[in-house]
């Protein structure tokens, strides 16, 4: 059975505040237990109340599937559960049609934040926030998203070891996009925000693969080389890296840079640069494995 997934941008009862990160995990009370299933489909739904007292339609804003399930070490009689293929809508789907709800519920049912729905509305809701680009409103672009330093877009590892490691390699076109964006947005932050910043190139943009897709002359003349990762979540449970990616990595320490994009395509971007990462694999600070093996159908010749 499709659920809904209530994540507000404000909770005014400091009782309901949940750890909630969209796109990667789901906070929420033991009574909620028997609905939460792995593997459920289900769509995000935000209430009327937004960030500066402001308020706006109910409305869904993404879909995803339940990942796993654990319990929160922290906090009694409270769950966790993994995020996984999430998808923000497009364009938010509104929560009435016609001044009618879209959810045929008892009004004290509104207070839940886990819900069940029902299919034929989810397959109406994910048809309208999943439909043709022609149709929704137009994907934001990254000059015109305001892009806010972070530096918590890394998940913790306890929440993060939960996560459901996705299947598959390459690119699909959906990930390029979202890529593409990212180094868009990482470009204004550059340009914008680091003081002395000169010289910066989108090595992406015209073609090139140096192991990184930005570099630019810092305030000292000393090129920094930014390799840009971007998702539509909130934070990241993990990155993938090219072995060239890897070798540059290694091959310029200090001024080698990741710039983590989360919140794409939404005008709530936020951006944290890591540097020296692979610093931080040598000394243990994360890990990694390969993932990807190029076979060739012929033996080299000795």
């Amino acid at each position: 059975m499709p659920l809904v997934l209530v994540h507000n941008e404000v909770v005014a009862n400091p009782d309901h505040q949940w750890d909630d990160v969209e796109g990667v995990h789901y906070h929420y009370p033991a009574k909620y237990r028997g609905k939460v299933q792995t593997g459920e489909p289900f769509v995000y739904y935000r209430g009327v109340h937004r960030m500066g007292g402001k308020r706006g339609p109910a409305e869904y804003v993404g879909s995803g599937r339940i990942g796993k399930i654990w319990p929160d070490p922290a906090r009694k009689n409270a769950w966790y559960c993994a995020v996984v293929d999430y998808v923000r809508f497009l364009a938010p789907v509104a929560a009435k049609v016609n001044g009618q709800n879209r959810e045929d519920i008892p009004s004290n049912m509104w207070r839940d934040g886990v819900r069940a729905l029902d299919p034929q509305v989810y397959a109406q809701i994910m048809a309208e926030g999943g439909g043709s680009v022609s149709t929704a409103t137009p994907t934001p672009k990254a000059d015109q998203a305001k892009v806010v330093a972070a530096d918590d877009l890394v998940l913790p590892p306890e929440l993060a070891k939960h996560q459901v490691p996705k299947s598959g390699h390459g690119r699909s076109r959906r990930a390029k996009a979202i890529g593409d964006w990212a180094e868009q947005a990482a470009l204004k932050y550059i340009k914008e925000q680091i003081a002395g910043c000169s010289d910066c190139v989108h090595r992406a943009g015209i073609g090139e693969a140096p192991g990184w897709d930005i570099d630019y002359r810092d305030a000292r003349g000393d090129l920094q080389r930014i390799e840009v990762k971007g998702t539509i979540a909130a934070a990241f449970t993990g990155i993938e890296l090219t072995a060239n990616e890897m070798r540059a990595a290694s091959a310029h320490g200090p001024n080698y840079w990741l710039c983590l994009v989360a919140r794409c395509e939404s005008e709530k971007a936020r951006v944290q640069l890591v540097q020296d990462p692979a610093a931080k694999l040598a000394v243990g600070d994360w890990g990694a494995k390969p993932t990807l093996f190029s076979v060739r159908f012929s033996t080299p010749e000795a």
